[in-house]
């Protein structure tokens, strides 16, 4: 579920600066996408945005440093959860 709300915040739909993004708010919006982690656990988030066709293709670190593209945009931010 974590992963729905990285996507949300890349994909733009959910501000960067939000206290709080819950996941299950943008499922829907988000469509699917595919979640693989390789042998450096970085999970990455691969799919195409339901709104306008754009792929993206997002990379995050195990300490929550998120960086990839979402169409010919670059996206890079971190994020950290909460109890």
């Amino acid at each position: 579920m974590i992963m729905n709300a990285v996507l949300a915040v890349a994909l733009g739909l959910a501000p960067p600066q939000a206290q709080l993004v819950r996941p299950g708010d943008y499922t829907g919006l988000i469509g699917r996408y595919s979640q693989a982690t390789d042998r450096n656990g970085i999970t990455h988030l691969k799919g195409f945005d339901i709104r306008n066709g754009r792929p993206f293709d997002i990379g995050v670190t195990p300490d929550g440093h998120v960086e990839g593209s979402v169409g010919e945009l670059v996206v890079s931010f971190d994020f950290r959860k909460v109890a």
